[in-house]
């Protein structure tokens, strides 16, 4: 059920695989998909890196499940040696793995039939989960309950992530960009004041090597604009 308008939805992200914690390979699902809840105006609350190790991706899964509103993972839905997210939430969800006939039929029209046995792996989802479509690969990523389950790839997850946008609500953010000469050692009292007179604006300070207009860029963020703007105005005045 989709929460009531008032609620901001939380949503914790899970990139599964060793290959991200080795070095091997680098994540970029994070980011992509923190822009996604970002703009939705939900909050991405949590966000880690879990190994295919599928005994300890199941105790973390169940601990975000319980916490959060969504649990995005990305990555392990494959059909090779170490793919273990789809098995990990069949058991989760107490749902058994079997094929979508739809996606057997897509995968027949790319790759003709029969299909290799490990290839009908690809069709394998909890009984009762909703299917996420692309339109580069006939796989599919899935829903079900509170849990949207994705490919490890970059470019597949980004055109597969904006199925949340009709289950989460949320308020967009406001956004302002103050540019300054001065240093960060110099701004830790003037943000740390500001920091507890606006508590509802978030603060990041960013040094910025190279740049020769400003040594930091600050960059407030609220969903009420008229904090944002009397924080800006503030910290304007302040460090003028």
């Amino acid at each position: 059920m989709k929460p009531s308008e008032s609620h901001i939805s939380s949503i914790a992200l899970a990139v599964i695989g060793d290959e991200v914690l080795l070095g091997e390979v680098k994540d970029l699902n994070i980011n992509i998909v923190s822009r996604e809840i970002y703009r939705l105006g939900a909050d991405l609350s949590y966000a880690c890196v879990l190994p295919d190790d599928p005994q300890f991706m199941s105790q973390h899964i169940r601990w975000m499940k319980e916490k959060f509103d969504w649990v995005v993972t990305t990555g392990g839905i494959g059909a090779t040696h170490d793919d273990r997210t789809k098995q990990v939430v069949s058991d989760i969800v107490g749902r058994r793995l079997v094929e979508a006939p739809e996606t057997i039929e897509a995968l027949e029209k790319r790759l003709g039939s029969p299909l290799p046995e490990k290839v009908r792996e690809l069709a394998l989802v909890p009984e009762g989960a909703r299917l996420v479509t692309n339109e580069m690969t006939a796989a599919p990523g899935f829903m079900i309950e509170n849990l949207l389950v994705l490919p490890g790839i970059p470019n597949l997850v980004a055109g597969m992530i904006g199925e949340l946008e009709k289950e989460l609500t949320g308020k967009p953010f406001y956004a302002e960009v103050v540019r300054t000469m001065l240093r960060e050692s110099e701004l830790a009292d003037h943000l740390d004041a500001l920091q507890d007179e606006f508590p509802m604006v978030k603060i990041g300070s960013y040094p910025q090597m190279g740049a020769v207009d400003h040594r930091v860029k600050i960059v407030l963020r609220s969903r009420e604009y008229q904090s944002l703007r009397k924080a800006v105005q503030k910290l304007s005045k302040r460090i003028g």
